[in-house]
Protein backbone atom coordinates (compact mmCIF):
# COMPACT_ATOMS: atom_id res chain seq x y z
CA UNK A 1 0.00 0.00 0.00
CA UNK A 2 2.83 2.38 0.98
CA UNK A 3 4.34 1.44 -2.37
CA UNK A 4 1.34 2.39 -4.68
CA UNK A 5 1.45 5.76 -2.34
CA UNK A 6 4.84 6.48 -3.46
CA UNK A 7 4.57 5.75 -6.62
CA UNK A 8 1.13 8.09 -7.02
CA UNK A 9 3.03 10.73 -5.03
CA UNK A 10 5.93 10.76 -7.67
CA UNK A 11 3.49 10.88 -10.61
CA UNK A 12 1.73 14.25 -9.27
CA UNK A 13 4.64 15.64 -8.68
CA UNK A 14 6.06 14.96 -11.93
CA UNK A 15 2.84 15.87 -13.97
CA UNK A 16 2.45 19.03 -12.16
CA UNK A 17 6.25 20.43 -12.27
CA UNK A 18 7.93 19.06 -15.76
CA UNK A 19 6.44 22.33 -17.72
CA UNK A 20 7.54 24.71 -14.84
CA UNK A 21 11.44 23.97 -14.47
CA UNK A 22 14.18 22.52 -16.86
CA UNK A 23 17.98 22.26 -17.33
CA UNK A 24 18.44 22.99 -20.41
CA UNK A 25 15.93 25.28 -22.16
CA UNK A 26 16.28 28.84 -21.63
CA UNK A 27 12.85 29.60 -20.58
CA UNK A 28 13.06 27.58 -17.62
CA UNK A 29 16.76 26.24 -17.08
CA UNK A 30 18.25 26.51 -13.00
CA UNK A 31 18.84 30.79 -13.46
CA UNK A 32 15.24 30.77 -13.95
CA UNK A 33 14.36 28.46 -10.67
CA UNK A 34 13.86 31.41 -8.23
CA UNK A 35 10.92 32.83 -10.65
CA UNK A 36 8.96 29.70 -8.82
CA UNK A 37 9.64 31.35 -5.47
CA UNK A 38 12.14 28.89 -4.20
CA UNK A 39 15.92 28.25 -4.95
CA UNK A 40 17.26 31.56 -3.77
CA UNK A 41 18.36 30.31 -0.23
CA UNK A 42 21.21 30.34 1.68
CA UNK A 43 21.91 26.69 2.22
CA UNK A 44 21.38 25.56 -1.40
CA UNK A 45 23.07 22.20 -3.04
CA UNK A 46 25.29 20.99 -4.76
CA UNK A 47 28.59 22.09 -3.75
CA UNK A 48 32.09 21.92 -4.37
CA UNK A 49 33.59 19.85 -1.67
CA UNK A 50 37.15 21.16 -0.90
CA UNK A 51 38.97 18.53 0.62
CA UNK A 52 41.65 20.53 1.87
CA UNK A 53 39.01 23.01 4.55
CA UNK A 54 36.87 19.82 5.46
CA UNK A 55 37.03 19.25 9.00
CA UNK A 56 37.42 15.77 10.63
CA UNK A 57 34.94 14.67 12.91
CA UNK A 58 34.64 11.26 14.60
CA UNK A 59 31.68 11.01 15.62
CA UNK A 60 30.70 10.53 11.61
CA UNK A 61 31.18 6.40 11.92
CA UNK A 62 30.09 3.35 10.07
CA UNK A 63 26.36 3.48 8.78
CA UNK A 64 24.15 0.86 9.03
CA UNK A 65 22.20 -0.39 5.99
CA UNK A 66 19.23 -2.15 6.16
CA UNK A 67 18.29 -4.72 2.74
CA UNK A 68 21.04 -2.88 0.99
CA UNK A 69 21.68 -6.70 -0.30
CA UNK A 70 17.77 -7.18 -1.46
CA UNK A 71 17.24 -7.14 -5.00
CA UNK A 72 13.36 -7.36 -4.31
CA UNK A 73 14.03 -4.10 -2.73
CA UNK A 74 14.53 -2.52 -6.31
CA UNK A 75 10.96 -2.20 -7.80
CA UNK A 76 10.62 0.00 -11.14
CA UNK A 77 12.75 2.01 -13.28
CA UNK A 78 11.03 5.54 -14.92
CA UNK A 79 11.99 8.37 -16.80
CA UNK A 80 10.36 11.20 -15.52
CA UNK A 81 11.58 13.14 -18.06
CA UNK A 82 14.16 15.30 -15.48
CA UNK A 83 16.24 11.68 -14.56
CA UNK A 84 15.81 8.06 -14.73
CA UNK A 85 14.44 6.88 -11.32
CA UNK A 86 14.25 3.86 -9.54
CA UNK A 87 11.43 3.09 -6.71
CA UNK A 88 12.92 1.42 -3.24
CA UNK A 89 10.52 -0.77 -2.03
CA UNK A 90 9.79 -0.60 1.81
CA UNK A 91 12.00 -2.07 4.45
CA UNK A 92 15.35 -0.53 3.20
CA UNK A 93 16.76 1.83 5.69
CA UNK A 94 20.11 4.05 6.59
CA UNK A 95 20.81 4.72 10.51
CA UNK A 96 24.44 5.66 12.40
CA UNK A 97 26.47 7.32 10.25
CA UNK A 98 26.17 10.58 12.67
CA UNK A 99 22.53 10.62 12.01
CA UNK A 100 20.32 11.59 14.34
CA UNK A 101 17.51 8.91 13.28
CA UNK A 102 16.94 6.05 11.09
CA UNK A 103 15.76 6.84 7.48
CA UNK A 104 13.59 5.13 5.06
CA UNK A 105 15.29 5.13 1.19
CA UNK A 106 12.65 6.18 -1.09
CA UNK A 107 14.05 6.06 -4.42
CA UNK A 108 17.62 6.72 -6.38
CA UNK A 109 17.74 8.66 -9.37
CA UNK A 110 21.30 9.95 -11.31
CA UNK A 111 22.50 13.32 -13.37
CA UNK A 112 24.84 13.56 -15.68
CA UNK A 113 26.42 15.67 -19.00
CA UNK A 114 26.51 15.19 -22.64
CA UNK A 115 30.27 14.02 -23.37
CA UNK A 116 31.37 16.27 -20.74
CA UNK A 117 31.01 15.65 -16.51
CA UNK A 118 27.62 15.82 -15.23
CA UNK A 119 27.75 15.47 -11.61
CA UNK A 120 26.07 18.16 -9.33
CA UNK A 121 28.51 18.07 -6.32
CA UNK A 122 32.49 18.87 -7.47
CA UNK A 123 35.50 17.12 -5.48
CA UNK A 124 38.16 19.64 -5.07
CA UNK A 125 37.56 21.86 -8.20
CA UNK A 126 36.60 18.05 -10.19
CA UNK A 127 33.77 17.44 -11.59
CA UNK A 128 32.76 13.56 -11.93
CA UNK A 129 30.88 12.08 -15.63
CA UNK A 130 27.45 11.27 -13.62
CA UNK A 131 26.62 11.30 -9.69
CA UNK A 132 23.51 9.17 -8.23
CA UNK A 133 21.92 10.09 -5.79
CA UNK A 134 19.59 7.76 -2.75
CA UNK A 135 16.99 9.66 -1.51
CA UNK A 136 15.47 8.55 2.42
CA UNK A 137 13.20 10.48 4.49
CA UNK A 138 13.08 10.92 8.25
CA UNK A 139 11.02 7.63 9.93
CA UNK A 140 9.24 6.44 7.11
CA UNK A 141 7.85 10.47 6.43
CA UNK A 142 6.48 11.10 3.11
CA UNK A 143 8.46 13.77 1.32
CA UNK A 144 6.14 16.39 1.96
CA UNK A 145 6.25 16.05 5.91
CA UNK A 146 10.02 15.55 5.23
CA UNK A 147 10.67 18.81 3.63
CA UNK A 148 8.97 20.80 6.65
CA UNK A 149 12.08 18.93 8.70
CA UNK A 150 15.76 20.71 8.74
CA UNK A 151 16.60 17.17 8.22
CA UNK A 152 13.87 16.00 7.05
CA UNK A 153 15.79 14.31 4.40
CA UNK A 154 18.74 12.07 3.81
CA UNK A 155 20.96 11.43 0.81
CA UNK A 156 23.54 9.45 -0.08
CA UNK A 157 25.79 11.03 -3.11
CA UNK A 158 28.01 8.76 -4.81
CA UNK A 159 30.27 10.20 -7.69
CA UNK A 160 30.23 7.67 -11.28
CA UNK A 161 33.92 7.59 -13.00
CA UNK A 162 35.00 5.61 -15.57
CA UNK A 163 37.25 3.25 -15.83
CA UNK A 164 36.65 0.36 -19.26
CA UNK A 165 38.42 -2.37 -16.94
CA UNK A 166 35.68 -2.00 -14.40
CA UNK A 167 33.46 -4.70 -13.62
CA UNK A 168 32.11 -5.07 -9.93
CA UNK A 169 29.33 -2.75 -10.05
CA UNK A 170 25.90 -4.23 -11.51
CA UNK A 171 25.90 -0.37 -13.27
CA UNK A 172 26.24 -2.35 -16.68
CA UNK A 173 22.96 -3.88 -15.81
CA UNK A 174 21.27 -1.19 -15.46
CA UNK A 175 22.25 0.84 -18.00
CA UNK A 176 21.12 -2.16 -20.46
CA UNK A 177 17.44 -1.07 -19.39
CA UNK A 178 17.55 2.50 -20.38
CA UNK A 179 16.33 1.30 -24.06
CA UNK A 180 13.29 0.62 -22.95
CA UNK A 181 12.57 3.88 -20.67
CA UNK A 182 14.03 5.76 -23.33
CA UNK A 183 11.12 8.58 -23.36
CA UNK A 184 8.69 9.59 -20.49
CA UNK A 185 6.01 7.28 -19.43
CA UNK A 186 5.26 3.82 -17.65
CA UNK A 187 7.92 2.66 -15.24
CA UNK A 188 9.42 -0.53 -15.91
CA UNK A 189 9.31 -3.87 -13.23
CA UNK A 190 12.57 -4.79 -12.62
CA UNK A 191 11.97 -8.30 -11.27
CA UNK A 192 14.30 -8.24 -8.50
CA UNK A 193 17.27 -8.70 -10.25
CA UNK A 194 19.78 -5.41 -8.83
CA UNK A 195 20.07 -4.74 -5.30
CA UNK A 196 21.74 -1.36 -4.37
CA UNK A 197 24.93 -3.63 -2.97
CA UNK A 198 25.32 -4.55 -6.20
CA UNK A 199 25.41 -1.21 -7.99
CA UNK A 200 27.69 0.43 -4.96
CA UNK A 201 30.00 -2.15 -5.90
CA UNK A 202 33.46 -2.04 -3.47
CA UNK A 203 32.81 2.06 -3.03
CA UNK A 204 34.16 2.05 0.74
CA UNK A 205 31.31 3.81 2.40
CA UNK A 206 33.46 4.50 5.48
CA UNK A 207 34.98 7.79 4.05
CA UNK A 208 32.44 10.28 3.24
CA UNK A 209 31.74 14.26 3.74
CA UNK A 210 28.87 15.70 5.45
CA UNK A 211 27.01 18.98 4.99
CA UNK A 212 23.74 20.52 5.47
CA UNK A 213 21.87 21.78 1.84
CA UNK A 214 18.93 21.32 -0.18
CA UNK A 215 17.03 19.43 -2.88
CA UNK A 216 19.06 20.06 -5.73
CA UNK A 217 15.60 20.87 -8.05
CA UNK A 218 12.79 22.75 -7.11
CA UNK A 219 11.27 23.60 -4.58
CA UNK A 220 15.15 23.24 -3.13
CA UNK A 221 13.87 22.73 -0.26
CA UNK A 222 17.13 23.58 2.90
CA UNK A 223 16.09 19.93 4.37
CA UNK A 224 18.99 17.85 3.34
CA UNK A 225 21.60 15.91 5.23
CA UNK A 226 23.75 15.36 2.63
CA UNK A 227 26.45 12.29 2.73
CA UNK A 228 28.78 12.34 -0.29
CA UNK A 229 31.26 9.89 -0.62
CA UNK A 230 34.98 10.27 -1.58
CA UNK A 231 35.06 7.10 -3.91
CA UNK A 232 33.57 7.28 -6.91
CA UNK A 233 31.59 3.92 -8.57
CA UNK A 234 33.58 2.84 -11.39
CA UNK A 235 32.04 1.38 -14.53
CA UNK A 236 33.31 1.35 -18.36
CA UNK A 237 32.80 4.58 -20.24
CA UNK A 238 29.85 2.93 -22.33
CA UNK A 239 27.53 3.44 -19.23
CA UNK A 240 27.78 6.64 -18.89
CA UNK A 241 27.56 7.26 -23.00
CA UNK A 242 24.14 5.17 -22.68
CA UNK A 243 22.43 7.95 -20.33
CA UNK A 244 23.74 10.64 -22.49
CA UNK A 245 22.83 8.83 -26.04
CA UNK A 246 19.58 6.71 -24.82
CA UNK A 247 17.11 8.66 -22.89
CA UNK A 248 14.98 11.98 -24.18
CA UNK A 249 12.32 13.98 -22.59
CA UNK A 250 9.44 15.93 -24.28
CA UNK A 251 9.19 19.12 -25.52
CA UNK A 252 6.55 20.56 -27.72
CA UNK A 253 5.05 16.88 -28.62
CA UNK A 254 8.24 16.36 -29.85
CA UNK A 255 11.31 14.44 -28.29
CA UNK A 256 14.97 15.99 -27.38
CA UNK A 257 18.35 14.13 -26.04
CA UNK A 258 17.79 14.60 -22.25
CA UNK A 259 21.16 15.53 -21.23
CA UNK A 260 23.32 17.55 -18.81
CA UNK A 261 20.44 17.03 -15.96
CA UNK A 262 22.54 19.15 -13.24
CA UNK A 263 22.29 21.81 -10.93
CA UNK A 264 25.28 24.75 -11.12
CA UNK A 265 27.24 24.79 -8.36
CA UNK A 266 26.21 26.83 -5.13
CA UNK A 267 27.66 29.21 -2.98
CA UNK A 268 29.01 27.50 0.67
CA UNK A 269 27.73 30.69 2.77
CA UNK A 270 30.46 29.58 5.41
CA UNK A 271 28.73 26.06 6.27
CA UNK A 272 31.30 23.76 7.41
CA UNK A 273 31.81 20.65 5.64
CA UNK A 274 32.62 17.95 7.99
CA UNK A 275 34.65 14.34 6.43
CA UNK A 276 34.50 11.26 8.40
CA UNK A 277 38.73 10.46 7.89
CA UNK A 278 41.57 12.02 7.76
CA UNK A 279 42.85 12.08 3.81
CA UNK A 280 45.62 9.63 2.32
CA UNK A 281 47.47 10.29 -0.73
CA UNK A 282 45.08 8.93 -3.46
CA UNK A 283 45.86 5.49 -5.02
CA UNK A 284 45.43 7.29 -8.77
CA UNK A 285 47.19 10.31 -7.54
CA UNK A 286 51.00 11.27 -6.79
CA UNK A 287 49.90 14.27 -5.15
CA UNK A 288 49.15 13.88 -0.99
CA UNK A 289 45.83 15.96 -0.07
CA UNK A 290 45.26 16.16 3.84
CA UNK A 291 42.08 16.97 5.54
CA UNK A 292 43.42 18.58 8.73
CA UNK A 293 41.03 19.72 11.66
CA UNK A 294 40.95 23.58 12.34
CA UNK A 295 42.49 22.86 15.89
CA UNK A 296 45.88 22.02 13.98
CA UNK A 297 45.63 24.74 11.30
CA UNK A 298 48.86 27.12 12.50
CA UNK A 299 47.92 30.06 13.76
CA UNK A 300 48.93 33.73 12.25
CA UNK A 301 50.91 34.59 15.49
CA UNK A 302 53.04 31.13 15.41
CA UNK A 303 53.80 32.39 11.55
CA UNK A 304 54.60 35.86 12.44
CA UNK A 305 57.03 34.77 14.74
CA UNK A 306 58.86 32.38 13.07
CA UNK A 307 59.23 34.67 10.47
CA UNK A 308 60.88 37.33 12.77
CA UNK A 309 63.09 34.46 13.65
CA UNK A 310 64.01 33.87 10.33
CA UNK A 311 64.66 37.93 9.46
CA UNK A 312 66.95 38.07 12.41
CA UNK A 313 69.20 34.55 11.56
CA UNK A 314 69.76 36.14 8.15
CA UNK A 315 70.74 39.37 9.22
CA UNK A 316 73.67 37.65 11.77
CA UNK A 317 74.49 35.78 8.71
CA UNK A 318 74.88 38.78 6.50
CA UNK A 319 76.67 40.92 9.22
CA UNK A 320 79.17 38.03 9.86
CA UNK A 321 79.82 37.98 6.04
CA UNK A 322 80.12 41.54 6.25
CA UNK A 323 82.61 41.74 8.84
CA UNK A 324 85.00 38.75 6.87
CA UNK A 325 85.58 41.17 3.97
CA UNK A 326 86.42 44.19 6.34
Amino acid sequence: MASHFKIILLALCFSQCRADWCYTESSCAPNTWTSLGSCNASNESPIDILENYAQYNASLGPFQFTNYTDPSKLLTITNNGHTVEIEVGDGVSLSAGGLSSVYMATAFHFHWGNGTPGSEHWLSGKQYPMEMHIVHTKNGMNLTEAKKDAAGIAVLGFFIDTKDSANTSKMLSLSKLLQQVSVPGKPLPLNSTISLDELLADVNRSMYYRYMGSLTTPTCDQAVVWTVFKNPIFVPSWVVEAFTTTLKYNVSNATEPLVNNFRPLQPLHGRQVQASFTMQPSVNSTAASTVTPASSVPSSGSIIWSTNILYVSLFLVYQEMANNVI
